[in-house]
């Protein structure tokens, strides 16, 4: 028993000084830029490519976006399996048979398409791993910066993008004195260990979706499934 509390209350307090915090961390800050990137290209290959598909313009465009989206999906792969420590086991684009038959697989494969939804999520992901990043580690820095700055004319309030002159100040709340800069300052600590956690929560649940959408044995796995039925 008392190992067991022990650990659970290492696991709880030890949160900042593992490494694997801080990939989490590096994978949820890469998520929206990616994201974003991921969204942009996708879309504007695939509108250009139905929208110029009676033309011979269009064929190409089409095809080439959804390769890049198939390879893509393969470096996310990689990504997750390196940062997050995750076991995202997938193959390389087949080529064999000639363009027409590689291109066929292409467009009429099931992993194709699991490949350009993952992207798609990847960019809702990026938007609420950034949300998360941002606003808990503006209100953890500024509680853990009231000590250093609660006599100065600094303003370090928990609301964003607000530099004005005065002590640490979020609406009701003033700090003015040292004892209650280091209360605020103790706080701080908590909200920070709290937030590490909630974050590497977020990063895990990354990892799970990439695994359920990108992982080629599950996927086998689901069609075999759905064959059988």
């Amino acid at each position: 028993m008392t190992t067991t509390v022990r650990d659970a209350a290492t696991s709880l307090v030890g949160v900042p000084v593992r490494a694997q915090t801080y990939r989490n961390l590096v994978y949820l800050a890469l998520a929206f830029p990616l994201g974003l990137a991921y969204f942009v290209g996708l879309t504007l290959g695939l509108s250009l490519g139905v929208g110029l598909a009676v033309t011979w313009f269009g064929i190409p465009i089409l095809l080439a976006t959804l390769a890049g989206a198939t390879l893509v999906a393969r470096v996310e792969a990689e990504l997750s399996n390196r940062l997050l420590g995750t076991d995202v086991r997938s193959r390389p684009l087949d080529t064999s048979g000639g363009v027409v038959a590689a291109a066929k697989r292409l467009v009429t494969a099931r992993r194709t398409w699991l490949d350009a939804g993952y992207l798609l999520v990847k960019f809702g992901l990026g938007v609420v791993s950034f949300a998360a990043l941002t606003t808990l580690g503006s209100l953890a820095g500024s509680l853990l910066a009231a000590p250093l700055t609660y006599s100065s004319n600094f303003y370090v309030g928990l609301r964003l993008w607000n530099v004005t002159g005065g002590p640490f100040e979020s609406g009701r709340l003033v700090v003015d004195t040292l004892g209650e800069a280091v209360g605020v300052g103790i706080l701080g600590v908590v909200v920070a260990v709290a937030s590490l956690h909630a974050l590497n929560g977020l990063a895990r649940l990354s990892g799970s979706i990439t695994e359920a959408l990108l992982d080629e044995e599950s996927s086998n796995a689901t069609d075999d499934v759905a064959d059988a039925n």
